[in-house]
């Protein structure tokens, strides 16, 4: 079955499960993706699938290609300063021109692609430099590819190093030419897939380094070095370097079109563009020196179509020369720190004061400044909130948090009521403390007047009259009253308002409302009645009167 009716019968396999089995399909979900230590998932479990929900910084990790046969969503999110400086694990079998097969090491993001699928991902930052004794390929996504998908996926400021260093002994010896079989392309280095709207910005850097009488072929190509597959829609700007001894295949897209294997439906290239140049030599006898804007060599012809290119085919014939980006043998380099904001990526130029070349490294992706929380939708005790961070600069949300349903904790009271102040109490949410209600309490309401019945009191001694109070208005807060006695060897009071006539002569008992805001006051005069009149003169006499 060809790579094309897999992909068809695997989509129509899926849609069939989401119509019967939906709710198990949705559970199942992608495994999300936020850290390095997650992205050794990849490794441990190539057979999954994967979901990115933040862009991960490569700084200072020492990173070991492993070999994948799972789904990668990017997610529109970025990897950015990868260092890969060793092959993977896996091997596989490449061939060169002649369909011989070698058994062949791999460096990338991934050594390895294997039916897989790879979509929405940004590198940025990328430099892979390694040195192999054996046949080897590099690619920036993969070093090899087998029936995979690599869609919607960009590569910026790359820097692809193979050296290639196989010795005689590594090499197989018992023929007449031991050859080393390796390459260098933009997202693939060997292999089958399918490239769809794809953007590569990429530096290649092949270097012969074998001992005299290995034979080199070589691959060099913007999106792949050397294989079949189809490109649609995809760019390239691509700077290559290729010091070869041997047999050169180098291109825009591609470095040979080769369909390697027959069961393979052969592919097609569309819609593509290239930008840029490829410098090399080969240092051969028997030159064949394939360098071209799209494809080296149509080792298999391919149907192209709808494809533009601004690209220059660099030949030298010095062979002796050192074929990389800086042409200083000791290039010194200046740099310079270029700080991110909201919409652009920081990095560092570093600049050589020999021949004015420059790259750039220490990526940081756009940083916004981000302000206090907002709420944005209020939570209640049924339904969950939001609250977020918007960047004080630009102004767009850069954080999102959801706020969980309240739950009721106890009044607490803020204010005591006064006269003519009204108080207060809240209810808090038990969880974060939030106010979920308040309630205002009335302020108390101050007595105005007090009135008494009677208003003034005219009693013989030893007798008893009783006031009768009433305190205004009638919604005052406190209605309690206390009397009191101006004179009490005269008259005195009881709480309740009796009056209790001790002596002759006269007093006044006020009434006072318990706030202390209103007073009454009633006047009494106590005279003896005339029994008690007669008493006292007949044991006292006319003296005391």
């Amino acid at each position: 079955m060809t790579m094309k009716k897999r992909l068809t019968a695997l989509a129509l396999c899926l849609l069939l499960l989401s119509s019967v089995f939906p709710a198990a399909l949705a559970a199942d979900g992608p495994t999300e993706l936020a850290t390095v230590e997650d992205l050794l998932k990849l490794g441990t479990d190539p057979d999954g699938s994967y979901i990115l929900t933040r862009d991960i910084d490569m700084s200072g990790v020492t990173w070991v290609p492993p070999a994948f046969s799972g789904k990668l969503d990017g997610n529109g999110h970025t990897i950015y300063n990868l260092s890969v400086y060793t092959v993977g694990m896996t091997h596989r079998d490449t061939v060169d021109g002649n369909n011989k097969k070698y058994d062949s090491e791999f460096a990338g993001f991934f050594s390895v692609l294997d039916g897989a699928e790879v979509k929405n991902l940004q590198l940025r930052g990328v430099e892979i430099n390694v040195t192999s004794a054996g046949h080897c390929f590099v690619g920036a996504l993969a070093g090899y590819a087998k029936n995979s998908l690599i869609q919607n996926c960009a590569l910026r400021d790359a820097r692809l190093t193979l050296v290639a260093a196989c010795t005689m002994n590594a090499a197989n010896s018992s023929k007449p030419r031991p050859s080393s079989n390796a390459g260098v392309g933009g997202l693939v280095g060997f292999g089958t897939a399918i490239f769809h709207g794809c953007s590569v910005d990429v530096t290649l850097i092949f270097d012969d380094a074998c001992d005299d009488g290995v034979w080199c072929e070589e691959f060099m190509g913007g999106i792949l070095s050397c294989g079949n597959g189809d490109i649609y829609n995809c760019s390239v700007n691509i700077d290559g370097y290729d010091a070869c001894r041997g047999y050169a295949h180098n291109g825009g897209l591609m470095g040979m079109y080769y369909q390697y294997d027959k069961s393979e439906e052969l592919g097609k290239i569309t819609g593509c563009a290239v930008n840029g140049i490829i410098t090399f030599f080969e240092d051969n006898k028997d030159r064949r020196a394939y360098c071209e804007s799209f494809v080296g060599e149509l080792l298999t012809y391919t149907n192209m179509s709808e494809c533009s290119q601004t690209f220059l085919r660099n030949e030298l014939f010095d062979y002796d020369v050192k074929l990389n980006p800086e042409t200083c043998d000791n290039p010194v380099f200046t740099k310079v720190v270029h700080e991110a904001d909201c919409t652009t990526w920081g990095y560092t130029t570093h600049t050589c004061t020999g021949c004015g070349n420059t790259w750039d490294d220490s990526f940081v992706p756009p940083t916004h400044q981000p302000g206090d929380w907002v709420i944005s939708q209020p939570a209640t005790y049924e339904t969950s909130g939001e609250r977020q961070r918007i960047c004080t600069v630009c102004g767009q949300v850069v954080e999102r948090q959801v706020i969980a349903p309240h739950v009721a904790g106890e009044w607490v009271l803020v204010r005591e009521p006064d006269f003519g102040v009204e108080g207060l109490r809240q209810l808090l949410c038990a969880d974060c403390g939030e106010v979920l209600e308040e309630e205002v309490i009335p302020a108390k309401v101050a007595a105005s007047e007090v009135t008494l019945t009677p208003s003034r009191l005219l009693i013989h001694y030893k007798e008893t009259a009783q006031l009768s109070a009433r305190v205004l208005p009638v919604n005052v807060d406190v209605s309690l009253v206390y009397f009191e006695s101006s004179d009490p060897s005269v008259a005195t009071v009881d709480t309740d308002g009796t009056v209790h006539a001790v002596g002759r002569g006269s007093a006044v008992i006020t009434c006072r409302s318990a706030d202390g805001q209103a007073t009454a006051t009633c006047p009494v005069l106590v005279n003896y009645s005339v029994r008690q009149w007669l008493i006292e003169i007949l044991l006292f006499g006319w003296i005391w009167y």
